[in-house]
């Protein structure tokens, strides 16, 4: 502990620099090898001692993560910090490559652990990092870690004066910092260590590789904004600032959260499997384990989150997702092939197809999820209120209703509003598209009463719900934006069920008791999220224009419109993948580490689609 703050913390001169936060300030630290956590038990007991505002951020990369009970063993042995020990351990991820964030709003700090090797890491992080702590082994068992590579990687996420602490003294070190453009010098070591390293970046000013994705540094300093939009992107977003601090007005069209595609009577919760070699940056699986995180936190008496598990049937469509599964890294706890008789044994009914298991997968009260999320003292609700637009002043963005009157006004919007971010002009060039979908809700029967699990296969069917339906779902119509329950849409949910679960589906009663509810799902021509800054549309064509003939030129960094951003284009996936993208969004405004790779960060990009039709001539 004693080599710990002499090495890290005071060379660093982080009690000084802690004392000296504001209200606004966002303090990074990074470090390259987080091992049994003591640096970061250290540095938060120094940061509850000595700052009273700002936001730490402490990001970390291990490339051979201890497991939770040898973490325990570990942390055992400084009860000085028993605490920050027990809130880390109850919420310390699966030992899965790629990132894992935990937000710790009581003590006013975020930790981002990265799994994997630090050549891998580095290169895909977004941060802006103040202070380094260069740990792991030493240079001579650790050659690996110790190279021109990471230095450089070091300086482009440095923070101008940005400090570094070492406990190593190894010239190649040295003279390697020195060229990436740090100030070194050696200094006394700890206890029998005669000399160890500390440093300041002195160079800045490295390109970003694509400026028109870029996500500028947030100006924001005061923490109020506006979300248009509660369905789950919209109250999550709040969400996730509120618990950082901010005041949050939400602005709601309906009478009601979640009137639309959120609420479904029963989101399926369950993952989206990528290629093995994908985990590191596949969005759909970090989004998961995203969530599913926040799930385990909720109180079990909230009623809201029914971990039952779900089976994805190896069938129709969906055959294609054994070589998914083949040889995935994840472990058996958190996905398993197995045959129709195991499928059978989990599911309570019997199954005539192999499939995936999901035991963590589940299904959640999709609009009492939304309403508890803003259950929050610094979040207020307004209902019944349409948004007609959305106009520039001198502080930050004014909102009008359709008689031009202004509704409220903040430094901050966030366009969390699905197909009708279509009708306001900042946002009318975005490429959404809307979805009809018809979810059934069906009396169970003797036979359906048995099944305990959600099963997928091209639809779904859930366990029966707490009113003893089956929720069944659900038809997928491109460009039909109608809200009228269909009878045909009933037939086409029983005909999906037919094809993979004859004997259940012979079984429930006649459509005629059946009943449902259409909702519009909006959606992005690649299927993927827009999260993040907008720009104007004419300026950002002026600027990228060269890019329709390849042309390879100094181009500037996005000229993003201060102060909005969008969480949109979500699909059937809102509850699997817009928690991730609240945080993504929140982190992004208050000039946060992000909690994905870089790679991820420019697939979610809201401008690509610009950028993409620039340079196919459109």
């Amino acid at each position: 502990m004693d080599e710990t703050v002499h090495v890290y913390l005071e060379q660093n001169l982080l009690g000084s620099r802690f004392r000296g936060c504001t209200d606004s300030s966002s303090f990074t630290i990074a470090e390259t090898g987080f091992g049994t956590g003591l640096n970061w038990l250290a540095t938060m007991s120094l940061w509850q001692r000595e700052s009273s505002a700002g936001w730490l951020h402490y990001v970390s990369v291990e490339k051979h993560p201890l497991a939770l009970p040898d973490l325990e063993k570990a942390q055992g042995l400084w009860p000085a910090f028993h605490e920050f020990a027990a809130a880390l351990q109850k919420h310390y991820p699966r030992l899965l490559p790629g990132f894992h964030r935990i937000v710790f709003p009581q003590w006013r700090s975020t930790l981002t652990l990265y799994f994997g090797d630090v050549a891998d890491m580095l290169p895909g992080l977004v941060a802006r990092v103040d202070a380094w702590f260069l740990d792991g082994f030493a240079p001579a068992r650790n050659p690996e870690m110790w190279t021109p590579g990471l230095y450089e990687a070091m300086a482009r996420l440095s923070q101008p004066s940005a400090t570094l602490a070492t406990f190593t003294a190894a010239g190649h070190v040295r003279r390697g910092l020195q060229a990436a453009g740090f100030h070194v010098e050696k200094i006394a070591g700890f206890g029998l260590k005669r000399e160890m390293l500390r440093g300041q970046f002195r160079h800045h000013g490295h390109k970003t590789e694509t400026p028109w994705l870029a996500r500028p540094t947030s100006l924001i300093r005061q923490k109020k904004a506006i979300v248009i939009g509660a369905g789950i992107a919209g109250c999550s977003t709040a969400a996730r600032l509120a618990m950082r601090g901010w005041s949050i007005t939400v602005i709601e069209t309906n009478a009601a959260p979640a009137m639309g595609a959120s609420g479904n009577p029963a989101a399926i919760l369950y993952p989206t499997l990528g290629a093995s070699l994908q985990v590191s940056n596949h969005f759909p699986q970090h989004a998961w384990l995203f969530t599913l995180a926040q799930m385990e936190q909720l109180p079990a008496d909230m009623g809201l989150w029914h971990r039952c598990g779900v089976i994805q049937l190896l069938a129709g469509n969906q055959r294609h997702r054994r070589d998914d599964a083949d040889h995935h890294p994840w472990f058996p706890s958190l996905v398993m092939r197995c045959d129709a008789e195991e499928a059978s044994r989990y599911a309570g009914i019997p199954l005539s197809h192999e499939a995936l298991w999901f035991p963590d997968g589940g299904w959640l009260d999709a609009a009492g999820y939304c309403k508890a999320l803003l259950q929050h003292p610094d979040i207020q609700l307004k209902e019944n209120t349409q948004v007609h637009e959305i106009r520039r002043t001198a502080t930050g963005w004014q909102l009008m209703d359709v008689t031009g009157l202004v509704i409220d006004e903040s430094p901050v919007v966030i366009l969390a509003n699905a197909l009708n971010a279509r009708k306001l002009d900042v946002s009318a060039f975005l490429p959404l598209q809307a979805v009809r979908g018809q979810v059934s809700m069906a009396p169970a029967s003797a036979i359906s009463t048995a099944l305990n699990v959600v099963v997928c296969h091209d639809g779904y069917i859930s366990p029966p719900l707490d009113n003893a339906r089956h929720c069944i779902g659900a038809t997928f119509q491109p460009e039909n934006e109608s809200l009228i329950e269909e009878t045909e849409d009933h037939v086409s949910n029983r005909h999906s069920l037919r094809q993979y679960m004859p004997e259940l589906e012979e079984s429930l009663e006649p459509i005629s008791s059946w009943f449902g509810r259409a909702s519009i799902r909006c959606q992005s021509p690649d299927y993927l999220p827009l999260v993040g800054p907008l720009a104007d549309i004419s300026g950002f064509r002026t600027d990228y224009a060269g890019l329709r003939h390849g042309r390879v030129q100094d181009y500037p960094e996005l000229k993003a419109l201060d102060g909005l951003y969008v969480n949109l284009a979500h699909g059937s996936k809102g509850f699997s993948q817009g928690l991730l993208c609240a945080e993504i969004l929140a982190a992004e405004i208050c000039n946060e580490p992000a909690p994905v790779s870089r790679e991820i960060l420019r697939s979610l990009h809201p401008m690509r689609f610009a950028a993409r039709d620039i340079k196919r001539g459109k």
